[in-house]
Formats: structure tokens, C-alpha cells, sequence
């Protein structure tokens, strides 16, 4: 039997406790990925509480995306993988309640995002930079085409494709929440054609500069559009009296 999962809930509200308990399991790798939990009856009786309590605590951690719960025979309670867009909806819920604004977002990404030009000028390689190269052709075609959504999905690769290389699992998932909220503030504010034609050509800059290996130039050239995609976004959600992202999730 694992750890803390055989002895009687007494902290906090139970069910939150149970919570907590699993959780911990899951998060040391005591509990891995694909694995099963006790059963119900197992776990009702090893922490002394009632079935109707455990699944409460078992659908919190559905929610959170631990646990996939499998119904008929051989299902159960399952440890899940935790991917990306688990750890976005948890950062989602816990600033559902901020006053987050385009502003935040774009001092965010003014941050972070000259670092990962920086260091990806540092290492990248002939196959990455084909790989920008064929994301900007993409971005030409789908502009002369008047593809807008497709064209947002291209502007976020872009700076996905620059902040992987640096190979910072941790600055990987914060990029990767950044740009989604990104993605859905492109989404409410609809910029239009003249928008997407100046991230191309910024876009086209900070290549030029990655593939020279100029990691100061690249950095200058993504602050550059970083700022430029900030103030374009204001000026729309002001336009529109629309200044928090709370309305874009």
C-alpha cells in the first residue's frame, strides 16, 4: 500500500485532504503515470471516510487533470499525464480572479521573450532555422490568402518553435502559457492584415539575426516585436473598452 494512502483522514476539510494526499503521491513519483489506484473500497476503508467523499475528491483530481477515472471493467481511478494544457488551466483558474490586463501580458513577454532570442542565436541549428524560414513562407501565403486564424496560429509557432530551443523545460512552460493567452487575446481583438503584415516583417528581423548567430541582435529585434504586438493589442481593446484578458479565457 502507498504512503498516506492507508491511514485515516483527520487535516484539513476531508475531502481536501484526500486531495492533497493523492496529489503528493502522483507529484513524488510514487504514484506514476498509467498506474491504478487502490480500489474505492480499499481506499474508503484505509482512510476511514465514505464513498461519496472519496469520488468527491477523486473528481477534483479528474478536474485537475491527475486522475482519469474509467468506468465498466478494469476501469477505476487512473494517474493521468499531466500535459500542457492541464498546467494552463490550473494557472487560468488561479488568475480567473486577477485584473489581468494586455499590459501584464506584454511585460511578461517583454521579459522573457528577448532571453529566449538571445539564446537561441547562442545554439541553433541550420534544421530550426529551416524550420522559422518555412513558418514565415506559411505566414506570406496565408496573409495574401486573407487567413487571419491561421495566421495567429503561425505568429504563436513562431515564438514556440524560438523559446523550445533553448531547451529551459520550465521557461518552455511559462512561454507556452504566455503565448496561449496571447492566443486568445488575438482571438477576442481580431487584429487585421496590416497587424499581421508588420509581425512578418518583424519576425523576418529576428530571423535574419538568428541565423547570423547575433544573440544582442536578436534580442533587440524580439523586443522590438514583442513591443510592437503590445501596443497594436491596447490600442484595439481600448478601442473596443476591452482591457482585461478575463474576457478572453
Amino acid at each position: 500500500m502507498l504512503r498516506n494512502l492507508d491511514s485515516p483522514v483527520r487535516k484539513r476539510k476531508v475531502p481536501q485532504e484526500i486531495v492533497y494526499r493523492i496529489r503528493e503521491q502522483i507529484l513524488s513519483g510514487a504514484l506514476v503515470r498509467g498506474s491504478k489506484l487502490p480500489s474505492e473500497q480499499e481506499l474508503t476503508e484505509n482512510l476511514n471516510v465514505s464513498r461519496q467523499t472519496l469520488r468527491e475528491a477523486l473528481r477534483v483530481l479528474e478536474m485537475q487533470g491527475l486522475l482519469e477515472i474509467r468506468a465498466g471493467i478494469g476501469g477505476g481511478a487512473f494517474v493521468a499525464e499531466v500535459n500542457e494544457e492541464t498546467a494552463h488551466m490550473g494557472l487560468i483558474n488561479f488568475l480567473h480572479s486577477k485584473d489581468l490586463t494586455l499590459a501584464h501580458l506584454t511585460e511578461v513577454r517583454e521579459l522573457i521573450a528577448p532571453h529566449f532570442a538571445y539564446r537561441a542565436a547562442q545554439c541553433i541549428t541550420e534544421e530550426q532555422i529551416a524550420e522559422l524560414e518555412e513558418l514565415q513562407n506559411r505566414a506570406k501565403k496565408e496573409i495574401s490568402k486573407k487567413r487571419s486564424s491561421a495566421l495567429r496560429e503561425i505568429e504563436i509557432s513562431f515564438h514556440a518553435k524560438i523559446a523550445c530551443i533553448g531547451g529551459n523545460p520550465i521557461l518552455i512552460l511559462i512561454s507556452d502559457f504566455v503565448e496561449y493567452l496571447l492566443r486568445k487575446a488575438k482571438q477576442a481583438l481580431q487584429p487585421d492584415e496590416i497587424f499581421s503584415a508588420a509581425v512578418i516583417e518583424a519576425h523576418d528581423h529576428i530571423v535574419a539575426a538568428l541565423k547570423a548567430h547575433d544573440p544582442e541582435a536578436a534580442a533587440r529585434a524580439m523586443a522590438v516585436d514583442v513591443k510592437a504586438v503590445g501596443n497594436a493589442l491596447q490600442k484595439i481593446a481600448d478601442d473596443d473598452q476591452r482591457l482585461t484578458l478575463r474576457e478572453f479565457n
